[in-house]
């Protein structure tokens, strides 16, 4: 009896865990934002996508390289969140790399494991997931399908088996046809021809446009595209159009043209919550344009120029930005009721770089920071990637479900990282330190990736080449690994050292207790970022990058292992 009560109480736990995470998804669906950069605006001519992937939750992810698969009939791969619907998939599929769910977060929310962004050896990367809002007179002419195409599904389903941009756009696109769509869903798509924009309003209503090179969005869980005349091509459902003028909702605009935004969702459907995100984004990257303040009636647009050039770490600083410097900052004000990008909440974040210089198949470099972004770090996997990192591509198994493991997975180092240093008495001491170092971190990597990418570009023996990226890509997760391993024991332990309920400090004559409050100083993080800067010669003999850092890493743990029992004995005497 006793064993059969241990296992009904591990079930009603798991079952009692499942529901409480869909309740906090379908709470929290709405807290992503998303980031495109095209390549004649961007500070090293690539195309960039990125989206924070949110909720209050913990749901550790990892970075699986999925194999090409040869002529294999009969395969299917689910549509639907409860996996009861299932689409066929061509017998040969493409190798692409993605950042899915854990099998012990599927295992506690019983959803299927959500690739977030993938991208594949043809060169086409991927990301979804950005819920918005549509009106109330669209869903009712065009309900939502219940058991139609989610987000959770979605991105490896159409990257495994598109070989551009475009046949990506029109996959999805098929997919909605043929299934439907569950959700109100945005998804960016690109390869190193183009980039495409894809908005999913109602059960089968769509619209896709390609996005100019020269201009850059950013915004969070809302509608924007209004006029497709604005795009130089589009993709959309056969009833876009007639059905709003069937059913009596439609608004047109310029000319007479049909306006998307108005007519499947407007300015009724924005939420504060959403759109100062859109602001924030619009204001860092065109402050000559969009002023410091928000305005809250405003329709941002879904493009628009940029100020000057931005980098893949402008984006990634964008991904964390909490309104520093205007009224809203929750950091500099002490107020609790904004919704930040960078926020506590993050699951993962992702950043994409699209090379047009270089063959296809190692064009694509996602950058990936599992758990929030804000005290995390950025690491690297291409496409070319024949693996990712020990660490990084550990998965925690369905059985470990529930188990905060940070000896182990980056994505437990990551979240604790930015729990311990995101309140209002810990981020100056803890998180800007750590924030700052990560930035240095970061600055290296993404100029060595670039040369790396480059250098592998120019290699005659294509075999190696992926072998120079694979360990490059490997090396700096391992290394960014190790320092969160680090830096989380130095937060930990400067954080318990400064435990103390009573804030304020006493008078250092009186020993009386006054109003001043006690100051906590900073922590000063010694880590060596140079290794990050580092770009390993192409293969022509030597030690490889990835088993100097092995090295390196080995002769840290035998340093402290030696000093441990130095202390040990001298305890004993």
């Amino acid at each position: 009896m006793k064993d059969v009560s241990k296992r009904f109480c591990k079930t009603a736990a798991a079952f009692l865990l499942s529901a409480v995470a869909c309740l906090l998804a379908a709470n929290d669906a709405r807290a992503c934002t998303a980031v495109y950069v095209g390549k004649d605006v961007s500070a090293d001519g690539t195309t960039i996508l990125a989206k924070s992937n949110d909720n209050q939750c913990v749901w550790p992810n990892y970075i699986d390289v999925v194999k090409r698969v040869q002529k294999k009939k009969g395969r299917k791969m689910p549509v639907d969140a409860g996996r009861t619907v299932f689409a066929e998939i061509p017998e040969t599929t493409y190798k692409y790399v993605s950042t899915p769910w854990m099998d012990s977060t599927t295992a506690m929310n019983s959803l299927p494991h959500d690739a977030a962004i993938c991208a594949n050896e043809m060169g086409v990367v991927m990301l979804m997931s950005i819920t918005s809002l549509s009106n109330d007179d669209a869903l009712a002419a065009d309900p939502l399908v219940k058991n139609g195409l989610t987000e959770c599904a979605a991105v490896d389903l159409v990257v495994c088996q598109s070989a551009s941009a475009r046949e990506a756009v029109k996959v999805l696109c098929s997919i909605i046809d043929k299934y439907g769509s569950a959700e109100i869903n945005i998804a960016l798509i690109a390869d190193q021809n183009e980039a495409w924009y894809v908005d999913m309003y109602t059960g089968r209503q769509y619209a896709a446009v390609k996005l100019p090179a020269d201009k850059v969005c950013v915004f969070g869980n809302e509608f924007a595209l209004e006029y497709l005349s604005d795009y130089e091509e589009a993709i959309v459902s056969a009833d876009l159009q007639s059905l709003p003028e069937r059913k009596g909702f439609a608004s047109y605009g310029k000319a007479g043209e049909l306006n998307l935004f108005k007519t499947y969702s407007g300015l009724s459907t924005f939420e504060v919550y959403s759109h100062m995100r859109t602001w924030i984004g619009h204001q860092i990257l065109s402050p000559s344009v969009y002023g410091a303040d928000y305005d809250k009636d405003a329709l941002y647009p879904l493009c628009f120029s940029p100020d000057k050039k931005v980098g893949a770490q402008d984006v990634m600083e964008i991904l964390r930005n909490r309104y520093e410097g205007t009224k809203y900052s929750p950091d500099e004000t002490g107020r609790d009721d904004m919704r930040v990008i960078g926020t506590d909440m993050v699951m993962s974040v992702h950043v994409a770089q699209v090379f047009h210089d270089v063959p296809a198949d190692m064009s694509c470099v996602v950058w990936e920071c599992p758990g929030p972004a804000l005290y995390g770090v950025f690491v690297p996997i291409s496409n070319a990637s024949l693996r990712a990192g020990a660490a990084y591509a550990r998965n925690q198994a369905a059985s470990e479900a529930g188990i905060f493991d940070t000896d182990n997975y980056p994505y437990f180092r990551i979240k604790e990282l930015c729990t311990l240093s995101v309140e209002q008495d810990s981020w100056k001491a803890y998180g800007q330190p750590v924030r700052a170092y990560w930035h240095e971190a970061e600055a290296g990597m993404t100029s060595a990736m670039t040369a790396v990418v480059k250098n592998a570009g120019a290699m005659k023996d294509k075999k190696a080449a992926k072998r120079y990226i694979s360990d490059y890509c490997a090396a700096m997760q391992d290394k960014a690994f190790y320092d969160a391993g680090k830096l989380l024991n130095q937060v930990r332990w400067n954080k318990s050292k400064n435990s103390n309920t009573l804030k304020n400090a006493r008078d250092p004559v009186t020993r009386e207790i006054i109003e001043n409050l006690n100051p906590i100083e900073p922590i000063k993080v010694e880590l060596d970022s140079s290794f990050y800067k580092e770009v390993p010669q192409a293969p022509a003999g030597g030690i490889p990058l990835a088993a100097l850092l092995l090295l390196f890493v080995a002769l840290d743990v035998f340093a402290t292992a030696w000093f441990l029992s130095r202390r040990a004995k001298k305890d004993g005497k």
